[in-house]
């Protein structure tokens, strides 16, 4: 009895052997792992049972397993609902002033700021300004600045309303050329989404919300 009860397990062991090859040639999931542990119950010798404390550790391994799927689904969703939030909150700049990095300016009066960051101190400084066109329009000199956030204000009275390009070209002190971060400061009126990038429409222009340096609460 005690060998016809062996062989018969034997025949199962072999079969649940090959059964787990095939399996695990693959990605094992929880189903496929159910499967597989119910068959070895199934096929286990009755006079030498399986161990409880490995049975213990094969279900803690099954439940890691499914934790581990439900974790994977809900972090897979989880871009999708901080993209729409962080959308929601550009959407509520609209019609404040920012300041980000470009070389627009918006022309309606007798005066227009430019800002622009001076990574040294220069000595001099040439800003030239373009129409929508690209023709030259003027050219300002720029005096000695000491290094950081600055701007100038140009006499823009009797120019077209509208957007304008401008370059600067500075050099220090030995008469080395200096590289300028120009800037573009206006209201926001727009907000676009492209690429999953969110973008700010300032002086008609788009520019990309992670190139914004400054926000400020327009007050009437």
């Amino acid at each position: 009895m005690s060998t016809s009860v062996q062989t018969n397990y034997s025949n199962s062991s072999s079969s649940s052997s090959s059964t787990t090859s095939k399996t695990t040639s693959n990605d094992l999931g929880k189903d496929a792992f159910m499967k597989m542990l119910i068959a070895q119950l199934q096929n286990q010798d009755p006079l030498n049972p399986m161990d409880g404390t490995e049975f213990a550790v094969q279900l803690a391994q099954f439940s890691s397993l499914e934790q581990l799927q439900n974790l994977n689904t809900t972090m897979s969703s989880l871009p999708d609902y901080l993209g729409a939030f962080s959308n929601a909150q550009v959407a509520n700049l609209i019609g404040n002033e920012a300041t980000a990095e470009g070389n627009v300016i918006a022309v309606s009066g007798s005066s227009t700021k430019i800002n622009y960051k001076l990574p040294s101190d220069i000595a001099s400084g040439t800003i030239s300004i373009y129409n929508s066109n690209g023709l030259l329009v003027d050219t300002l000199s720029v005096g000695a600045q000491k290094s950081g956030q600055q701007s100038f204000t140009w006499n823009s009275n009797g120019q077209d309303t509208g957007n304008y390009t401008y370059e600067i070209s500075a050099k220090d002190k030995s008469g080395t050329s200096v590289a300028v971060d120009s800037y573009i400061t206006g209201t926001v009126t727009g907000v676009s989404y492209k690429d999953n990038l969110s973008y700010l429409v300032i002086n008609g222009q788009e520019v990309a919300f992670t190139d914004v340096i400054k926000i400020n609460k327009k007050t009437n």
